[in-house]
């Protein structure tokens, strides 16, 4: 497991505040201590209004260690990211980041399948950036629902083994980066699998070789039904991975225990651990997933 990040407590500005749909924006706040110790998996505590009594906690997009910068992509769900889609550039706000342990750098020789679902695509698009970087072999999957999504699709250049989708799209994102990439939908849409994105996920790991699926390690992010079936679809692969959850927080830094997650130890027991400061990423295959809410 990778080490927790040492965190601070910072005042930071707001770059841009972007609408990417009616509830989804990307905010970049430059906020250089936090840039420069973000990894993929890591997190910040956003403090959103003076009449809140708690902040609240959000995946890292992106950061940028040359401009101080953060990107946090999120959707308004409640009273806390609702007063967040009101900041305006120049406005000045105080955080805690970044927070946790994030996502372990593979071995070389390794494959990465990501497995992402709604506000779960953040803390994966940014490690499949650091993947692509190190030249891990990496395949980008991403459950989407919406019919108005957040970022903009454009046709995948990247040829993928036993592909089961006819003339795929991706995000344009990923196609500029050269990561390979596919989506899912539940509701058939034109270069999309219909489906589930963990039944996308194991139509092309049952394609693969022996040999290559021997190598390749799943990561995931979304909603916990998904994440559980993740779960299940490894285990029925004989595949390790990590997972990174998503709990209510309190404090951030681990002294309230608000945020527990039930953890198994190598001595197979099983221990409550604290989302924030344990986490968020764990071994996916150590998640008490019939105990999670």
């Amino acid at each position: 497991m990778c080490q927790p990040a040492l965190s601070h407590q910072t005042t930071a500005v707001v770059v841009f505040n972007q609408p990417l749909t009616k509830t989804q924006f990307l905010l970049r706040l430059l906020a250089p201590e936090v840039a420069r110790g973000a990894e993929p998996g890591h997190f910040v505590h956003l403090n959103c209004h003076p009449n809140l009594t708690l902040p609240r906690p959000f995946s890292i997009l992106d950061a940028d260690i040359a401009l101080g910068t953060v990107d946090i992509f999120y959707q308004v769900v409640g009273e806390g990211s609702g007063w967040m889609s009101r900041w305006q550039p120049g406005e000045k706000i105080t955080l805690l980041g970044p927070i946790g342990r994030g996502f372990p750098k593979p071995d070389a020789g390794r494959r990465a399948l990501l497995i992402a679902g709604g506000i779960g695509y953040a803390p994966l698009d940014f490690y499949a950036r650091q993947l692509k970087a190190q030249g891990i072999e990496t395949l980008f999957l991403l459950g989407m629902e919406s019919d108005d999504p957040p970022f903009e699709l454009t046709p995948a250049t990247t040829s993928i083994e036993s592909d089961p989708i006819i003339q795929p799209l991706a995000v344009a994102r990923q196609v500029f980066l050269g990561i390979p990439s596919r989506l899912s939908s539940l509701v058939a849409k034109p270069g999309f699998f219909q489906g589930y994105v963990t039944e996308l996920a194991a139509e092309m790991l049952q394609a693969l070789s022996l040999e290559k699926r021997q190598r390749t390690d799943l990561f995931v992010c979304g909603p916990t039904p998904m994440m559980k079936a993740a779960a299940e679809m490894a285990a029925r692969f004989q595949l390790g991975g990590y997972v990174s959850l998503e709990e209510h927080m309190a404090c951030g830094f681990g002294g309230c225990a608000g945020c527990v997650a039930p953890i198994r130890a190598k001595d197979g027991t099983w221990h409550y651990r604290r989302v924030c400061t344990d986490g968020p990423v764990f071994p996916l295959q150590d998640v008490g997933w019939d105990n999670t809410l």
